[in-house]
Order: structure tokens, then sequence, then C-alpha cells
């Protein structure tokens, strides 16, 4: 049985930097899952790859990442590609070409129920796929505790109206929710870090997380509300730092024991010293990410090694 399941896209990112253009696997959903393997942890990933030589090399990286491919994730469309263009800052800009479609959930009762359940980005608002993500909401909503981060990219998911009229649809299956304050721009949200986080915990959510990029994240529950900063590491690029922060997020959840079942209503509990420790945690995971080109989420190790050096333990 999986720990931790992710529902969504995977992609070959083409990242042009300056004259110079590299290839990788990428999708947010993905890269959560991988993020969460490198962790340690134990995950499956839903999601549609090509049977072509791009889904290979994301198969292969999948393999070698430790994540396990749920069965029919493979058809014989061509893979999705990201085409990703970084500023002299490192920032990304994406266009994409892009097909959503997931394998349904098995009939019967649930043979897998993962302590927690993670979707969100394109997979969650292109069908078909978004409808066959709900799908696995309705069959392991009971057991899971849901995790979601829009990731917004109006280009592909459609106009911002339409993102928030499914965001409240999706609202009351979700317990956890990340968004940057870009993310709520886009929306047309509220981009105040305070009120985003209302923004979710009023539609239902039980944790908001909202990240701010340099000025750090603000950790909220209905209970509680805590201001994170940002680790202090030179900027190569943002590529994937999103889903780094996301992954150790869901890891320091799992390592607090407020996931799945009964111990999912807890999050709302979580003590302001608690939501503090928690978000150093996951801006230190991002902190590692962008201080490298691409998206590569840290081992256990490395995110060990830097929250010490980071609380000044070393």
């Amino acid at each position: 049985m999986s720990s931790f399941m992710v529902i969504g896209e995977s992609l070959l990112d083409e990242v042009q930097r300056g004259n110079v253009r590299t290839t990788h696997p990428g999708g947010a959903p993905l890269n959560v899952a991988a993020g969460l393997a490198r962790l340690e942890r134990d995950v499956t990933l839903v999601t549609r790859i090509g049977g072509d030589d791009d889904g290979e090399t994301i198969i292969n990286f999948l393999a070698d990442s430790g994540v396990r491919l749920y069965p029919g994730s493979i058809d014989s469309h061509p893979t999705s590609i990201a085409h990703a263009q970084l500023d002299v800052h490192g920032n990304a800009s994406y266009t994409f070409d892009l097909r959503s479609d997931f394998p349904q959930p098995p009939a019967g009762g649930p043979a897998l129920k993962p302590r927690l359940v993670h979707i969100g980005s394109v997979g969650a608002h292109l069908e078909p796929g978004a409808s066959t993500l709900r799908s696995w909401l309705r069959y392991l909503g009971q057991f899971s505790t849901i995790s979601y981060d829009p990731n917004v990219r109006l280009g592909v998911m459609g106009p911002a109206a339409k993102l928030r009229n499914e965001i409240d649809e999706l609202m009351p299956a979700i317990d956890v929710v990340k968004a940057s304050v870009d993310d709520m721009r886009a929306l047309g949200g509220p981009t105040e870090p305070g009120e985003s986080a209302r923004y979710f915990l009023e539609r239902g959510a039980q944790l908001v997380v909202i990240t701010m990029g340099a000025e750090g994240l603000v950790l909220a529950t209905p209970e509680a509300e805590v201001h994170v900063p940002s680790v202090n590491m030179p900027v190569v690029d943002t590529v994937g730092a999103g889903d780094a922060l996301m992954a150790a997020l869901i890891d320091g959840l799992s390592r607090m024991s407020v996931l799945g079942g009964e111990d999912g209503e807890a999050l709302r509990d979580i003590s302001r010293q608690g939501l503090a420790s928690l978000g150093s945690y996951a801006a230190t995971a991002a902190g590692i990410t962008v201080a490298r080109p691409g998206s590569h989420s840290p081992t256990r190790e490395e995110l060990s090694l830097s929250m010490e050096l980071y609380s000044g333990g070393v």
C-alpha cells in the first residue's frame, strides 16, 4: 500500500536559458512525487505518459527516483511538452503542448488507501483528466487527506473566472492548499498573504500555505497564522522550487502525524510553533532547489543538513 499518491500531469520540460536548451522530466505533480521519493516516502503517481522516446525518458526518471507508476498511465499519444523560457533572474515562463488524461480508479472499494493524495496544476483543470481526477477524489476522499496546489497557468488551464469556479467546486474535498501570490494574482483573488490564506480557509481548507518567493511564506489554519522567512540562497533558477516546497510540506505533515483518516482532523490544531517549524522545513527545501539548475529537490540527508545550517545548529 502506498503511503502517498499524486495525481496529475507528467511532461518533458524544454528549458531555454540564453542560447542553451536543456530537457528534463517535469510537470508539477511529477516533481512533487519525485520530491517525496527523494525524501524516502513511498509514493504512487497517477499520470499520463506517451509511449514514445520522451515518455521513456520520464519513465526511466521515475524508476530511478523510486516513484511507483500507476498501471494504465502510459498511452499511445505523444508525451506532453512544456517549453520554459528563463529570464536573467532565473524566473521561468511557460508554454505547453499538453494532453491531460489519467487512468480511472478501479471498480469496487479502494485497494489503495493512501494517507495523503496530492492534486493540482493542469491535471486538476484540463479535461478529460480533470473529471477523472475528481473521480479519484470521490474514491479516496474519506480515507485520505487531500492537498492541492493550483499552480496557475492561464494559457493552458483557461480563464481566471473558470478556474475560480472550479476551485470553489473542488474545495469541499480539499484539506491542505499551497498557493503562491502569483497564483492569486492570476486568479484575480486577494494577494495580501493573510487574505489569500483566508480565501481558502473560508472554503473549507484546514491548512493553507501562501508562498511569496524571497519574502517567505505564510502558514495559516482556522486557529493560527505565522510568517516564515525564505532561506537566503543564491538563485540559479526557480524551476521546481514550489514543488520541492510542496513535497517537504507533505513530508513534514506526515512527521507530525496529522495526515489520513481521523488524524487529518488535527491539521487545524497545529500550534504556532508547529507551523513555524513546518514552514522552515518547507522553505529550506525550496532554497536548496533554487540554488541549483532545474527541478532537483533535496534528499532527506541534504534537507536535514541544510536545516541544521539554517537554524545555526552547525
